[in-house]
């Protein structure tokens, strides 16, 4: 299996189960698991995220910032125990 492959497969599992928490989560705290689904997926360092995507259109560097999802759920594990945090923008995107 090549390296690209395999590190594919690794996000898509990281993925998958960050999913399966965040989903628990939504539905404890009244938060719609449908535009979950919807959400960009990253890992950035030691925390997951999953993140609104921009309806914006790119114009190079001029508008970079209105660009970029917004975050919406950080997954982190502290002291051996799974931490989601909400943003500002959690209820905007998440509300059911």
């Amino acid at each position: 299996m090549s390296a690209k492959k395999q590190l594919w497969q690794e996000k898509e599992l990281g993925k998958a189960m960050a999913f399966e928490i965040a989903s628990s989560y939504c539905v404890k705290n009244n938060l719609s698991v449908k535009k979950l689904k919807d959400q960009r997926f990253e890992w950035i360092y030691d925390s997951a995220f999953f993140a609104q995507p921009s309806d914006v259109i790119p114009d190079g560097l001029r508008n970079d910032r209105e660009t970029q999802p917004k975050p919406t759920l950080i997954i982190t594990l502290v002291n051996g125990e799974i931490v989601i945090k909400e943003t500002e923008y959690t209820r905007k995107y998440l509300a059911q």
